[in-house]
């Protein structure tokens, strides 16, 4: 199995996506331990394609392939999001050439992004980025290195007053300015339902002042969590099942 840090590796395995495309084709377990053994030359026990559907054994790389064959789908149906650009190149099914030619840069310099897991290109090179490999919001920022510069501004938006604070969102994240909007002001009103806690009754307080300061720590994971609920409402992890 790849090391948890292989920025080559497939996104890990959507368990309950991976369950939920089996059941709609009307196949067992079984059935899809004997595809997957096929696809792979070697045997594959049932009860393993349930402990990948209940989460309790991350499958190797070939397994997503050979499970995405047996579900008639492609890996990246069956996979959480991309943290990486190398990661985003596997999910979208491109070779490093293509990728390179897609956007307008050498095969060189895009193999030292994916290494770096760093993207400084020109504003039309990354509009080619977004449009190719379209990476989950989350992983375009890190990879623009800007995760730093988004935590600081989230918090000063949500401890003083947000509005002017979309502007200055919206040239860090790519997404629609009105969402961006949505999410914040949702940002706003979550931080100051716990800051105006902490007047209350000592227990009451502490709690909220710690709940406050938690949600301060870790106010980009609050973002990220408000827009995906925002983009794919009915969806689990990032995207929807086909």
């Amino acid at each position: 199995m790849p090391p948890a840090d292989d920025p080559y590796a497939l996104p890990p395995l959507a368990p309950a996506r991976a369950a939920a495309i089996r059941r709609q084709l009307g196949l067992t377990t079984g059935q899809v331990a004997w595809a997957v053994a096929a696809y792979c030359g070697s045997p594959v026990h049932p009860d393993l394609v349930h402990a990948w559907e209940a989460g309790t054994i991350a499958p190797e790389n070939d397994h997503v392939k050979a499970l995405a064959a047996a579900l008639w789908c492609s890996p990246a149906d069956l996979v959480g999001e991309a943290a990486t650009l190398a990661q985003c190149r596997t999910v979208a099914g491109l070779t490093v050439n293509e990728t390179a030619a897609a956007l307008g840069i050498t095969r060189g310099q895009w193999e030292q992004a994916e290494r770096r897991n760093h993207w400084r290109g020109t504003p039309a090179q990354t509009q080619a980025l977004l449009r190719t490999l379209c990476p989950p919001p989350p992983c375009f920022v890190a990879a623009c290195g800007k995760s730093a510069q988004l935590r600081v501004l989230l918090r000063e938006a949500v401890t003083t007053w947000w509005p002017p604070y979309v502007g200055p969102l919206t040239r860090i994240v790519p997404l629609d300015p009105a969402l961006l909007h949505h999410a914040l002001e949702r940002l706003h009103r979550a931080y100051q339902h716990w800051e105006g806690a902490t007047g209350g009754p000592a227990h009451q307080a502490a709690r909220a002042e710690a709940r406050a300061a938690d949600f301060l720590e870790h106010i980009d994971r609050h973002l990220w969590q408000h827009l995906r609920e925002a983009l794919n409402p009915a969806d689990d992890p990032s995207r929807p099942t086909p």
